[in-house]
């Protein structure tokens, strides 16, 4: 007896704690008006965690079943903190024909999975005994989705449908759409002819738009107005038009009925740390030109999001982070790829203000795949980033720097040794040839001496002035002709800048440069000289200080976005002709 009743009772837990598998049945009926003796189709759709097949029962009043199919199988995986779920989506279509014309009911629907049993509302169908007529003019919406997630994208569509012609048409107004990002788009459609509800009619695409809902819940499709001119046949009156019928048009006003949307929510499962809010599949691509730059030198940063998910919302994501580096802030702009697609690029502009050396990373970004129902993650390369130094026109390393320091001692010395040459000609003694008469050259003092110092002295004093003078004019002859030498690349370079700022306008990359040139013994390059300092510190006139760095300033708000009034700059080649005269 014992035994029996844990039996009884183990059977019950079960019967009645047993989860059902079904995680969604609808019921469909098409079409919704059906004609009397006719057959129109009772559609359930039941999707399952399981393989288990579901059983329908039902109870017609009013019409008999016909037959049964099963369509469209869909089968998805997702897993969900490591364990597989298994979704199966089924179709499972009954075929009725109504025996009466008015309302017929379709009662005591029921579905079992798994040993539990699901009771569905009843249905009411209205049997027409004629086709309802179509209205010779209207107006309908037709959405591609009327369940998603939220954030997920869906188009919706308003034609204008009518019978013969339309002599004018007005849009009196336009769907609101409130709780929808909204993306319009360009309509060039022509009239063209559809089959609509067994009839052959005329239809225009009026409105078009692609949809992102924004809140969960319900949400609803507005409807469009649209006032109408409508023309109509006459013939009634023999007479008139030739005998061929006049014309009548009548004003209307259509506006399409409204779609309700449901709004699901997002799965709090699994979300991964870089989720970017996206639905929908989207590429990811970062664009770097370099890894290494120079203290103050801008850093240009560019990243595209290509995909069909609301990117309006996307914010930038971080790419490189360091106490010594500063963001402006970040421009973007989305652009349509079609009518579903779409990208939006972001333009990075940064400035380190110091040395920075970061590793090459992964950054993670994911976004929510509907069709699958779970997160997927990309992940895109970031290079290293190293700052450091100061820019210079050549663009020298410190290598270079070095072979040139050692290049310019020995073109110092070769230079010193043809001056010398020059000053001190050759006799004919010193080379075996013939002397040369009448000539009169440099003739050095008789340094041999013989007996006292004392009687000496004013050879002693002209041997020391000849050697200042030597001296003075060595240098005067490397400043004149090696320096000038050695600067013609860098006036060069400097010119090629400064007729890009004349051609282009300004920007401040391109005038930083162009200053830093001031800089000539690459006091930046240790930090805590700034180039307005370097403006101040140089030989340029007062007016010419103030412009550049007046300059400087309007560049920075522009070219970073931190704009606070609008500045025009105007080339004035006066300040420019100093700058070079100070390099």
């Amino acid at each position: 007896m014992n035994t029996f009743r844990f039996f009884l009772m183990t059977t019950l837990f079960l019967i009645f704690n047993t989860p059902l598998l079904a995680q969604d049945i609808g019921v469909e009926v098409t079409p919704p008006e059906p004609l009397v003796n006719e057959s129109f189709f009772l559609t359930f759709r039941v999707r399952t965690s399981g393989s288990v097949d579901p059983y329908i029962s039902f109870t017609p009043s009013g019409a008999t079943v016909q037959g049964k199919t099963e369509q469209g199988v869909s089968i998805s995986t997702t897993v969900i903190n490591g364990k597989f779920t298994t979704n199966r989506e089924q179709n499972y279509v009954y075929e009725l024909i109504a025996e009466r014309a008015g309302q017929i009911s379709i009662r005591n629907i029921k579905v079992e999975i798994g040993g539990k049993t699901s009771t569905l509302k009843d249905i009411t169908v209205n049997v027409l005994s004629q086709p309802r007529r179509i209205p010779d003019a209207f107006m309908e919406a037709q959405a591609s989705k009327t369940r998603v997630y939220l954030g997920e994208g869906i188009d919706v569509n308003y034609y204008l449908y009518f019978k013969t012609s339309i002599a004018a048409n007005d849009v009196k107004e336009f769907p609101k759409l409130n709780k929808f990002i909204k993306r319009f788009h360009h309509i060039n459609s022509p009239v063209e002819t559809v089959q609509y509800k067994g009839q052959v009619l005329k239809r225009i695409l009026a409105y078009s738009a692609r949809l992102y809902p924004e809140k969960v819940g319900a949400a609803v499709l507005d409807p469009m107005t649209i006032s109408v001119q409508i023309v109509e046949s006459d013939y009634s009156n023999p007479f008139g038009g030739f005998g061929l019928g006049s014309q009548r048009y009548k004003n209307k006003d259509l506006s399409s009925p409204r779609i309700e949307v449901e709004v699901l929510p997002l799965p709090t499962d699994s979300v991964p740390a870089g989720f970017t809010g996206l639905v929908g599949e989207h590429e990811f691509s970062l664009s770097v030109p370099k890894s290494k730059y120079l203290v103050n030198e801008p850093i240009e940063l560019k990243l595209e999001v290509k995909g069909k998910g609301a990117l309006e919302n996307l914010e930038a994501p971080s790419i490189y982070a360091d106490n010594n580096l500063e963001q402006f802030d970040t421009k973007s702009e989305v652009t349509e790829l079609g009518n579903q697609n779409a990208k939006k690029v972001f333009e990075y502009t940064l400035l380190a203000r110091g040395p920075i050396n970061l590793k090459q990373r992964e950054l993670p970004l994911a976004y929510f795949d509907p069709s699958s129902g779970r997160y997927i993650e990309k992940k895109i390369q970031i290079p290293g980033l190293e700052v450091s130094g100061i820019a210079s026109s050549s663009g020298a390393s410190p290598q270079a720097g070095i072979q040139k320091a050692n290049t310019k001692e020995a073109t110092t010395d070769s230079v010193t040794d043809n001056f010398l040459n020059k000053l001190f000609a050759p006799t004919a003694s010193n080379t075996g040839k013939e002397s040369v008469k009448n000539v009169l050259g440099l003739v050095g003092p008789d340094l041999k001496f013989e007996g006292s110092w004392t009687q000496h002295w004013p050879d002693i004093l002209n041997a020391v002035l000849v050697a200042i003078i030597l001296i003075y004019a060595g240098g005067w002859y490397y400043s004149a002709h090696y320096d000038l030498a050695l600067s013609n690349g860098a006036v060069a370079e400097i010119k090629k800048e400064i007729s890009k700022i004349k051609s282009n306008g300004f920007n401040y990359s391109d005038l930083y440069k162009v200053l830093t040139a001031l800089d000539k013994n690459s006091r930046m390059s240790g930090g805590g000289v700034s180039i307005d300092q370097v403006v101040d510190e140089s030989n340029m006139s007062s007016e010419a200080k103030s412009y550049f760095k007046n300059a400087l300033m309007v560049c920075e708000e522009k070219t970073f976005g931190i704009i606070k009034q609008e500045r025009k700059l105007v080339f004035e080649p006066k300040y420019f002709k100093e700058i070079l005269k100070n390099i």
